[in-house]
């Protein structure tokens, strides 16, 4: 399998250099492959829920590639309630570059984003995603909506793609301020997006299809909150990629049937689950789920899982359907990720909801935000507890990590937590 990936990675780059459009056909031939195999040859292993959102998030990509005109590129904590009311397809940046990291193309596309100009300590996401566009392999959406929050790399990949395409952009600043007033503010910029969104796209958007979408929204949060209680004490078989697929499950696809049904069926899962054994992990930021040392630990392994990822929980805010702009905007603002004490506070809440033996904070390439904050992370979580490695590499690009690094610290990382947990 591993040859067949090289090949048809090779195969894209090399289309990519002379022949875009083939280069995004053979692509979505590929993804529509591995969609195939995932509705009928499902892994048996992965419990329901995890098979689910497999299916779903493939799909989601081929809809990218297929009608990129009925899509919107979205930064991954954009609250996408609006564009679902609306039927627009969120196009996460995000997942987007994990689809061609995961089809073994990024180098090719991140080395034309450097060609043209950005930085080699650029975020890799975006880098693929800006060399992807410059190639002329993504396909243009008809709008770009994005927020500030967190992430510095928005602030130029969102704008300098929608100069790049000559499409139209919605910004929404989000402030640091963790206040009613902010959540306010935020608030009105998404009535104002509403407004965009209906000059952008010929649409109208029908109130009643807006609440029913937070209805959904808010049904999903509340069982992916209760997930994070039943996962306490059990183990329930997973893999690296599961936890990646989430992330858009929790964020662009809220307040869709298919993010509601699969929270569901997790939390039934969960509550089916064998007891908990083997070492317990929390991971903090994206899981570097490329890297073959880390599919060997994590994937179906029962000497140790990841129980959780930060990513997946820190926007699990209550929410009121007969309020939609204040609860997409107190999403954003009271996300934990809004603020690095809050980042800290709740990594330590999860880790001790969730009984983890350690905790892992993956500095990825040219995230500046966890890198500055991991010392914090680990005193502050090592004080309270629960042993911390900061591991070095990138989520998205090959070139910036070492498996043999890669595997010798987990590897010890572990042996030291199961030292601890027999002594």
């Amino acid at each position: 399998m591993a040859d067949i990936i090289n090949t048809f990675g090779s195969r894209v780059d090399q289309l990519a250099a002379t022949n875009p459009a083939a280069a995004r056909r053979l692509l979505l031939a590929g993804f529509r492959a591995i969609g195939i195999k995932f509705r009928h040859f499902p892994d048996s292993r992965l419990p329901p829920s995890r098979q689910y959102i497999a299916g779903y998030v493939n799909r989601v990509v081929c809809r990218m590639l297929t009608h990129p005109e009925q899509a919107a590129l979205v930064s991954v904590f954009m609250p996408c309630e609006l564009l679902h009311a609306m039927d627009v397809l969120p196009m996460c940046a995000e997942l987007y570059a994990s689809f061609i990291n995961g089809s073994k193309a990024e180098t090719f596309f991140a080395e034309a984003a450097e060609a043209e100009g950005i930085p080699e300590s650029f975020c890799s996401y975006h880098k693929v995603l800006l060399g992807s566009a410059y190639a002329g392999v993504l396909p243009a959406p008809s709008i770009i909506v994005n927020t500030s929050l967190v992430c510095d790399a928005n602030n130029l990949t969102f704008r300098e793609l929608a100069g790049h395409y000559k499409i139209p952009q919605y910004y929404v600043d989000v402030p640091s301020e963790r206040s009613e007033d902010a959540v306010a503010y935020v608030a009105d910029e998404l009535r104002e997006l509403s407004a965009f969104l209906e000059d952008h796209t010929g649409r109208r958007l029908d109130n009643e299809r807006l609440h029913e979408t937070l209805v959904r929204s808010r049904d999903t949060a509340e069982a992916l909150r209760a997930c994070m209680r039943q996962k306490r004490g059990v183990w329930l078989p997973g893999d690296v990629t599961s936890e990646m697929y989430e992330i858009y499950a929790v964020h662009n696809a809220l307040g869709t049937s298919e993010a509601q049904r699969y929270a569901e069926q997790l939390l039934l899962d969960l509550k089916k689950a064998r007891p908990a054994h083997g070492i317990r992990l929390l991971w903090l930021h994206t899981i570097p789920i490329w890297q073959e040392p880390v599919r060997e630990l994590f994937n179906l392994n029962d000497r140790c899982q990841i129980v959780g990822c930060d990513i997946n929980y820190e926007g699990l805010i209550g929410i009121d359907p007969s309020k939609p702009y204040e609860s997409m905007a107190r999403r954003l603002i009271y996300s934990r990720w809004n603020g690095g004490d809050e980042r800290v506070t709740a990594a330590e809440e999860a880790a001790e909801l969730l009984d983890v033996d350690g905790v892992v904070c993956f500095c990825h390439w040219g995230c500046k935000q966890t890198m500055g904050l991991s010392a914090v992370l680990k005193a502050s979580l090592e004080e309270a507890g629960f042993p911390t490695l900061i591991l070095n590499g990138d989520g998205c690009d090959r070139r910036n990590a070492s498996d043999g690094q890669t595997a010798t610290r987990l590897n010890a990382f572990l042996e030291m937590l199961e030292g601890q947990r027999h002594g």
